[in-house]
């Protein structure tokens, strides 16, 4: 053996006993009760978690129509806004002959607001009416 490798043969020597007296203090403490009913306990109470979670189907479901309720929500009110400002954005340029404004532009707004907020709105009472909470 040469000297110059010595510290890796005292290295591995003591990583070695180490372990194993980690190991055998860790059976001689309790690390390892021996209880042979541990597993199913272990079962038992996970099984009873899981019965109490909220997480199931009819929550998820429940979840996703409260969701699809609060977007055609805010769809219908998006589209009330977009309606109103173009209203008056055409009402002020029908009143005004030398507006710069485009009233073109005006009626597309006034068309696409009125059209987000039916569909808000039948999206709204379909998804309620289908769901039953209506």
């Amino acid at each position: 053996m040469r000297l110059r490798d010595f510290h890796y043969k005292a290295l591995a020597t003591v990583t070695l006993w180490g372990m194993a007296a980690g190991s055998a203090f860790a059976q001689g403490t309790g690390g390892n009760t021996g209880d042979p009913a541990a597993p199913l306990d272990f079962l038992r109470t996970a099984r009873q978690k899981a019965q109490s979670s909220q997480l199931n189907a009819s929550n998820i479901a429940q979840g996703g129509n409260n969701a699809g309720i609060v977007i055609s929500i805010i769809f219908a009110v998006v589209g009330i806004a977009l309606a109103g400002f173009s209203g008056v954005k055409l009402y002020k340029a029908a009143q005004d002959d030398n507006a710069r404004e485009d009233s073109g532009r005006s009626v597309a707004g006034l068309v696409i607001g009125s059209g987000i907020t039916i569909l808000g709105v039948i999206i709204g009472v379909v998804t309620s009416y289908m769901t039953g909470n209506g």
